[in-house]
Formats: structure tokens, sequence, C-alpha cells
């Protein structure tokens, strides 16, 4: 084998490890890798995935990682005299969060303290929710060890694209090599997550994966939905934002209880604080709440299946249901079950969504003993090209 496809060779496998690998490092290609842990296994909850992050120079604290949320919304305040808000946001529950934005050093990391980055980055600040503001005033703002919410985290760190010129998620903020895309790759399958004991979140976007996804007949694209508007990147500047339905259109089937059948086209919503459930916010399907079957496929002529569920009953014994709250909009949310099967990648210099069925990625050990071999041969070739010279 030449050097030169030894390179390569090595490169697109690096990249690869980028996907496979959740070790908090820098990869060959560039591109950063974040922890994500599973945790509330046993019930499911929204906060099934978490990441850890320092605020202002304080301990690495667990959030809920949701890619259906635009902002990282901390309640670890280094400002705690302060009641200061200037925006609000309401989630599809109704809850009600109101932040001041402010400039603050975000560091993400692991749950034994290890920092993978750390950058002055825009924030949400969370001074009250909707229940403190109409019942009992400000809450104690947590500056200590002593996990704020009930599911045990410190707020949600919003991983979505539907932001602000001036606040958005902190991911695309992060800086990058040149060389790569603004956007992440999730790998949290279960194979994953059974591997290694934890999830990836990979920071930036390579040409070699991109190349790798478009000779991959697996790979499902999809094209992101734009908000007209853009969201902030490092250093002051910006790049189109998406919207809280990421995709353009997905073509849905539902099987009510009753036997019929009817397919729609709906945006959708990869979620990972999704929850159990398969949730459609469309007022017009309100007859299939609870539908025995669903399916979703893209729109494009190929109509892969994206996922499909049976017997009413998602993989984290959840239901199919179809909600009238429209905040946000019509669409169709994947649940954090989604994540299970699929790796998923967001690129926003095209505005492409990539989803790869995990079957088709080598196991992370077998990833390693590949990369071994190949730094072998590579050590090898240059032995004897030295002795040559």
């Amino acid at each position: 084998m030449k050097t030169k496809n030894l390179v390569v060779f090595s490169l697109i496998l690096g990249s690869w490890l980028g996907v496979a690998s959740s070790s908090a490092q820098t990869n060959l290609d560039g591109t950063v890798n974040v922890p994500i842990y599973v945790t509330n296994s046993a019930n499911y909850s929204p906060s099934y995935y978490t990441i850890y992050a320092a605020i202002g120079g304080g301990p690495l604290l667990p959030y809920l990682f949701d890619t259906g949320a635009p902002n990282f919304f901390s309640f670890y305040d280094t400002n705690a005299s302060s009641t200061t808000t200037n925006g609000s946001f309401t989630f599809s529950t109704g809850l009600t969060y109101y932040y001041e934005g402010i400039t603050n050093t975000v560091s993400l990391g692991s749950n034994n303290a290890t920092i993978v980055t750390s950058d002055p980055l825009e924030t949400a600040q969370v001074k009250y929710t909707q229940g403190d503001v109409f019942t009992n005033g400000p809450i104690n703002q947590v500056t200590n060890a002593t996990a704020p919410l009930a599911d045990g985290t410190y707020g949600d760190f919003g991983a979505g694209f539907y932001g602000t010129s001036l606040l958005a998620t902190v991911l695309t903020q992060i800086p990058l090599t040149n060389s790569l895309s603004i956007g992440y790759t999730l790998n949290l399958t279960s194979a994953q997550i059974a591997a290694s004991g934890q999830g990836s979140l990979t920071l930036g976007v390579s040409s070699v994966l991109l190349a790798s996804y478009a000779t991959n007949p697996n790979v499902v694209v999809l094209q992101l939905s734009p908000t007209g508007s853009n969201i902030p990147t490092t250093n002051g500047g910006s790049i189109a934002g998406y919207n809280k339905a990421q995709v353009s259109n997905v073509a849905v089937t539902l099987t009510g209880t009753n036997g019929s059948t009817t397919t729609t086209n709906l945006p959708l919503v990869l979620d990972t604080g999704g929850g159990p459930n398969a949730v459609l916010y469309a007022t017009n399907l309100d007859g299939y709440d609870n539908a025995t079957d669903l399916s979703v496929a893209s729109t494009n002529t190929n109509g892969q299946i994206l996922y499909s569920l049976s017997n009413g009953v998602t993989p984290w014994n959840g239901s199919i249901d179809v909600l009238n709250n429209l905040a946000g909009g019509t669409r169709i949310n994947s649940g954090g079950f989604f994540f299970e099967s699929n790796i998923v990648t967001f690129d926003l210099s095209t505005g492409l969504l990539y989803i790869l069925p995990v079957q088709t990625v080598p196991e992370p050990a077998s990833v390693w003993m590949i990369l071994t071999g190949c730094g072998l041969l590579l050590g090898i070739r240059s032995f004897y090209s030295n002795r040559k010279s």
C-alpha cells in the first residue's frame, strides 16, 4: 500500500473515531469529543442524556443534553444577587424559563472533572421559572453542589440551532480548526453505550467524514429547515440558524385504534430531550392519538424509513401521542429513543442532516485496533523510507 493511501485511510478512520469513541480528546481530523452520559435509565425521563458543563470557573455539573432546545439554560449562578432578566423561553410542556443572556466562561468535560473545552460563550442564566414568578418569587440561585431540579441536573443544555443572532447554543460558538465545518455528530447508540459506558458528542464536521457518508448507501440525508436568521459563532461570526422542527419534512404514516390509516408530511425534531414517547403536535391528527402503528420516512425518491413503531409502544415503553399544543408549530418529535439506533450528524455549512444506522459503523474497540494497525504500518513505512535515504 502506498504511503499516500495509508494517510488517507488513517484520516478516514480518525474521522470515524470521532463518531465512535467517547474519550475526551482531540481526534486526528481536529474534531473534539465530549462525553454524553446516560442517566435515569430506569424511567427514560427527558434527562436520559446528560452533559457535564461548568459556568464561570465553577465545577463541572450535569445538564440535560437537549437537541430540542436552543440555549444553554443554567441555574448555576455566579452572581446570585442579580435578578435581572432580558429573555424567556417556554418548553412544549408549558414550563417557562426567565433568564438573563450573559457572556460567561463555559467549560465542557467529563463526570470525573476532566475539562475538554473552555471558552467565553453566550449563555442563558436562569433567574426564575414560571412557577417561581407566580407563586414564590425568585428561586434560590445555585452556587453550590446541590442540584436544583428534580431530575438531578442544573438546567437544560440546548443543542438546537434556532436561537437568535445574540444567543443560541454554545456548541456553534466553540472555536474549531479552519478545516472543519460548524456542526456536530452524536453517537448515543446502544452499542456505543454498551462498549464504553457513555456516548459521544463530536464537535466539528470533517470533509473526510462527509466523503465517507457520500459513499455509504445506508446513510439518510435530510434537509434542515432554515429560520432565515443567523445564530452566533466564534469571534463575533454567525451562521444560518434552523428551526425547532429541524428537518424540512418527513412522511408520517399512522394507524389508528380503529384500523384507519393516514399519511401526512410533518417537520421532524430529532430530540435527545424528547423522553419516552413519539409525539406529534398536529391538531388535524386528533383521531390518531395513541395510534397502534407509526412509520416515519424521508420524502425523497428513495423514501427511506427512518424509524417505525408497532403495537403502540416505543422502545422506551412510551406511547404514540397526538397533542394540540402547537407552541413551536406543527411537528413530530422523535423521542430520545431514536438515538439508540442511529448516529446523527448536523452540518450547518450545507444545512444537511445525516442519519447513519448503527450497524454500519465499526465497534469502538475495532476502530482502535484498525487505527493501531494503521499506525504500525505507517511507522514501518517511515522506518524503511528513512533507511533508504
